[in-house]
């Protein structure tokens, strides 16, 4: 069962020009689709700018679709604690004004949630355990407390409503190394034990890897290649995948992928055809022409390109050894 089905999602940005010049728009997503599975995470994962935390945000109702419908198990209604929403910048999330106690009481209290002083109490201490927090720190403000354990509190936070899903967007981006290791494999338990579905926004390769069960890899407001994460991983397809995976030190050893030409393309204005095809080294003058669909293939996974059949994969990586 799809516990959140995204269907053609459109958003665009109207900037105002001013005076006679017109209008310019800005295409952060463009007819983009898929499915989380119950119980399941999926990884979006591309370079900055391509519209992975545009579709966070969609997700979560920050920013409603310029297009296209988000369903949440089969509804097309807005349910504000069956999607939570985790940021990467946990400083900013919270109120530093205000005690930790305050930041997971207040969920809690605009929800009808745990009513009556003691239920709730225990309900704070409870999410606290959760996360591998202790009591101690519930009259704390995040200004006492280090980054790994702030990102635990906002996890926290997100937890209070009993959500189905949480989006994570880029949840480890502003921790170090050590940290991160603590946090991924809290949210791996987390997902075990609570039946959490994630939808994990992430520019760091070696934290999908861990986490996901499928990929979704966005380029330049589309999804140009999913499936099934170790597939993905070990085998891309896409020319853009390759690439990406090939950038990330550390991931396996494989053959260099042909260098790209150029810089991303102004979203304001994308190239016609495949948006990749200004700097694919695999493109010919088809791909300026023609947009390939994001077809299925017999091993489950979807690639949008014109020359997938004339491409040869890659030697795949070696077993992770983590």
């Amino acid at each position: 069962m799809s516990v959140i089905s995204a269907e053609r999602l459109v958003k665009h940005y109207r900037i105002r020009s001013g005076g006679r010049r017109p209008d310019r728009v800005v295409h952060a997503v463009d007819d983009v689709s898929f499915e989380l599975a119950e119980g399941s995470t999926l990884a979006i994962v591309g370079e900055s700018g391509c519209g992975k935390s545009t579709i966070a945000r969609m997700l979560v109702r920050l920013t409603e679709p310029t297009a296209g419908r988000i369903l949440v198990q089969g509804r097309d209604t807005v349910d504000r604690r069956a999607v939570q929403f985790v940021s990467q910048n946990p400083w900013s999330a919270l109120n530093r004004r205000k005690s930790i106690r305050h930041a997971l009481e207040q969920p809690l209290a605009v929800h009808g949630l745990h009513p009556g002083r003691a239920a709730r109490a225990a309900r704070v201490r409870e999410l606290l355990d959760l996360v591998g927090l202790t009591e101690e720190y519930l009259d704390r403000r995040p200004g006492g407390v280090s980054g790994g354990e702030l990102q635990r509190v906002t996890v926290a936070r997100a937890l209070a409503v009993e959500p189905r899903v949480l989006v994570l967007d880029e949840p480890t981006a502003s921790l170090d190394v050590s940290v991160k290791a603590l946090l991924v494999n809290l949210l791996a338990d987390l997902r075990r034990r609570l039946g959490l579905s994630y939808v994990l926004i992430t520019h760091e390769i070696d934290i999908a890897r861990h986490l996901a069960d499928r990929v979704a890899v966005m380029y330049l407001g589309r999804i140009v290649e999913t499936g099934d994460a170790e597939q993905v991983f070990t085998d891309p397809r896409h020319p853009y995948t390759r690439a990406l995976l090939a950038a990330v030190p550390g991931i396996g050893s494989r053959e260099p992928a042909p260098l790209l030409r150029g810089e991303v393309p102004s979203a304001v204005s994308p190239p016609p055809g495949c948006r990749f095809h200004t700097r694919c080294p695999m493109a010919v003058d088809a791909c300026a022409r023609t947009e390939a669909a994001l077809e299925p293939g017999p091993d489950g996974r979807r690639v949008a390109c014109l020359r997938l059949d004339d491409l040869t994969a890659p030697p795949p990586f070696p077993n992770d050894p983590s």
